[in-house]
């Protein structure tokens, strides 16, 4: 199993708080431990396969044991910016890099078997940070997918740039597996696995801050 946590895109929500990047911001409630770093742990009580994906010329993201691979942050979208790195046996996951995970979460991720297209994430709004839309966390594949994964994101790429669709390109993704329409937020049991604890990610400041996981006891 190869793992990516993609933290290469942009981050204009998060601006230059704390002066860090919101992958590396810093975790109170973990002794200080940045997001990344907590993350990378966590992950390799899975699996030693550990690619990073980091904004060019940024030294701070080279985590010990792991892979760092920078990115221009050209890229549509983290899966396409990705695509080099995808397991050429066996299955890929990808982890958004300003994802808090818990380990009852991640358990989750790396403990689902079938040879499927798979979700994982929250469909409503988050009752840890009160953000009010659904957030994708991970999402996972299999070699003998790669193909119908090319096609489906060059399909959601193709409407996004007509403007037609413009919706989050890791949502338009899951519409095309599933077979429903790209504009609306829907998610099947087939496709999708709920997580619904401390399982949250930094899309801005605020979220941060509400987190109990950047603060004491949290």
């Amino acid at each position: 199993m190869r793992v990516i946590i993609a933290c290469a895109g942009a981050s204009e929500k998060w601006g230059n708080h704390l002066g860090v990047p919101k992958h590396l911001a810093p975790l109170t409630a973990h002794h200080g431990v940045p997001l990344l770093y907590r993350t990378v742990g966590q992950v390799r009580e899975f699996t030693d396969d550990v690619h990073v994906t980091a904004p060019a010329g940024d030294a701070r993201y080279r985590v010990p044991g792991v892979t760092v691979h920078e990115r221009d942050g050209s890229g549509l979208c983290e899966y396409t910016s990705t695509r080099d790195l995808w397991a050429r046996a066996g299955r890929t996951v990808l982890l958004l890099g300003d994802v808090y995970w818990t380990d009852a979460a991640l358990e989750t991720v790396f403990s689902f078997r079938p040879q499927t297209y798979r979700v994982f994430g929250r469909f409503g709004p988050s009752k840890v940070t009160g953000t009010p839309y659904g957030e994708i966390f991970a999402a996972s594949w299999w070699s003998g997918q790669h193909g119908r994964m090319d096609k489906r994101l060059a399909h959601i790429h193709g409407v996004r740039a007509t403007g037609v669709v413009t919706r989050p390109p890791g949502w338009m993704l899951l519409r095309a597996w599933q077979g429903t329409p790209l504009s609306k937020h829907r998610v099947l049991p087939n496709w999708f696995t709920e997580i619904d604890d401390l399982t949250d990610d930094f899309d801005t400041v605020a979220d941060y801050l509400r987190h109990p996981a950047t603060r004491d006891g949290g």
